[in-house]
């Protein structure tokens, strides 16, 4: 009778897992071929940051530390 306690201990969460696994598997599977099929339209694309003058860029908009000219 022990043998059997055993084998059941041992067998359920064994079988269990294998359920789950099972479980996961299958919805990957189903949700996998559900992906974008087309592409974004432009209102749902990123937007760029607007734009700024080379001058910005360098950090040289007026004298000496960025700060206005004399």
């Amino acid at each position: 009778m022990a043998a059997d306690t055993q084998w059941v201990t041992g067998i359920g969460p064994f079988v269990i897992g294998i359920a789950v696994v099972a479980l996961l598997i299958g919805l990957v599977v189903r949700k996998g071929g559900k992906g974008r099929s087309r592409p974004p339209r432009p209102d749902e694309q990123p937007r760029r940051p607007a734009s700024r003058s080379r001058d910005d860029d360098r950090g040289t908009s007026g004298g000496p530390g960025g700060g206005p000219g004399i």
